[in-house]
């Protein structure tokens, strides 16, 4: 079973207001979202990402109500045996125009503020993978889909 951290990259093309259970109705403006998370224990990698990349007819998770409204413009992945979406997090942050929103998303298991990320404009992995490099030098950062982008 292939496990390790992702990232889903989301594209919300309007101003949104969302009621995310546990968190309230929060306003999400017009941008880039990066949510970070991994797949340990029984859910591989592969079948995380395929059920991201599948409509959320029953939404449960909090990134369920939001992709809902937005699209998956890429993700990206590294395999690995060891977690690291709360570093990614900060990663995210240290991206010029990251900011940390919706405090609680994502976070039900950790002490985090939030494991979503917006940005104005589009991230690029590049920007992403400098950091993670002189974090994590032996774990290599992919785009596991990308679409075209807007």
């Amino acid at each position: 079973m292939q496990t390790g951290t992702y990232i889903l990259l989301l594209h919300l093309p309007a101003d949104t207001e969302l009621d995310i259970p546990g968190l309230g109705k929060i306003a999400f403006p017009a941008g880039f979202y990066a949510y970070a998370d991994s797949a340990f224990g029984i859910y591989s990698l592969p079948r995380r990402i395929k059920s991201h990349l599948a409509e959320p007819t029953a939404p449960r998770e909090h990134i369920d109500f939001l992709r809902r409204a937005a699209r998956v413009a890429e993700i990206w992945m590294a395999p690995g045996s060891e977690p690291h979406e709360h570093d990614w997090v900060s990663l995210l942050l240290d991206i010029p125009g990251g900011i940390a929103i919706a405090d609680g998303f994502g976070v039900d298991d950790c002490t985090c503020d939030s494991h979503l990320v917006y940005f104005d404009v589009c991230p690029s992995l590049e920007d992403f993978q400098i950091g993670a490099r002189k974090l994590f030098p032996d774990e290599p950062i992919i785009i596991a889909k990308a679409d075209d982008r807007e």
